[in-house]
């Protein structure tokens, strides 16, 4: 990450992955259950457009489904967790009985993870679900928010339970030589700062802390009454979506943690032309100008159907060709 920072540019690095797809012929499913499949489909994306960082096709699925929980998996469109029976101890303590680190998909990222680090010479990412974003798969985002309310010590204990699964699975991407690791927490969004410091940020630092390498932290949406708060995380770089104000962010952000974004993905990438896209790319560039800690992206993952020649208007603009 400090390395490229230290670029005369900005680091180019779109959350690129599912649009890949169109450039190997295969189907969203197909890449999310092979590590083959991804690599190629990824290495692809690599030959087309050079980014300066590359992470595995974003799927929040993956560790709810190697908890056991039932998933929807259609052919092109994101998975999504279709039970949620964690609604009291007795059912924590039955998921906890029959989890089994390193289950279900999980192998597949960390495998692609471990031959792009063999075969590209960027910078290399993994991503872990955030653990309040995965409590809340577990018992339902509904109840979950409620339980904080009404039984705050059984959300405690669920929140523990995620954070011990998910820094075994992060500690085995850094094992395949990811250079970074991303938590992607989008429920987070939806809590106050007093109940984010209480129920989601501690146990985003206790990974971090635990860990000991460098963590990326992204939540969706408008984040702006949490930076602070995700800065004391301990995350070396905060990626930010689209309706946050980068600019502004950098005044409230140290300047030894990476801002990371944030061109909107749907209205810019998937609905914008090339041009729209080159100039809407300019314009953040040169608002950013002088900002030193900052890394261009997308301000979340790429839809799949976003145009190709969307994403190099974007590597152009980005790279100021």
């Amino acid at each position: 990450m400090e390395t490229l920072l230290k670029n005369k540019r900005p680091p180019v690095i779109p959350l690129l992955g599912a649009p890949g797809v169109q450039l190997s012929r295969t189907t969203f499913r197909e890449n999310l259950s092979n590590p083959e499949i991804q690599f190629k489909t990824l290495a692809l994306l690599l030959e087309r457009f050079q980014p300066d960082g590359m992470f595995p096709m974003m799927d929040l699925s993956v560790e709810a489904e190697a908890l056991g929980l039932k998933i929807e998996f259609p052919e092109n469109a994101n998975p999504s967790v279709r039970e949620h029976p964690i609604k009291d101890r007795d059912s924590l303590e039955s998921l906890k009985r029959n989890a089994k680190p390193m289950s279900g998909r999980m192998p597949v990222f960390v495998e692609v993870v471990r031959r792009m680090k063999q075969s590209f010479p960027i910078l290399v990412g993994g991503y872990v679900i955030g653990p309040f974003t995965l409590a809340g798969e577990l018992a339902g985002v509904e109840d979950f928010l409620e339980m904080l309310i009404t039984n705050p010590s059984l959300a405690k204990e669920i929140l523990s339970f995620t954070t011990d699964f998910l820094t075994r699975y992060a500690e085995e991407l850094f094992s395949a030589g990811a250079d970074v690791v991303a938590i992607l927490d989008p429920t987070s969004v939806t809590l106050s700062p007093k109940y984010y410091n209480e129920f989601s940020a501690p146990y985003v630092r206790e990974l971090v802390e635990r860990l000991g390498k460098p963590i990326i932290l992204h939540i969706c949406g408008n984040t702006n009454h949490l930076l602070e708060a995700m800065v004391e995380t301990g995350a070396v770089g905060l990626s930010l979506d689209s309706m946050v104000d980068l600019r502004e962010a950098a005044e409230r952000v140290p300047k030894d943690v990476a801002l990371i974004g944030n061109l909107d993905p749907v209205n810019v990438f998937l609905r914008g032309t090339p041009e729209i896209v080159e100039r809407r790319t300019r314009e953040l560039v040169e608002r950013m100008m002088g900002v030193e800690n900052f890394i261009l992206s997308s301000g979340c993952d790429i839809p799949i159907e976003a145009p190709l020649e969307n994403i190099s208007a974007f590597m152009r603009a980005g790279r100021g060709l």
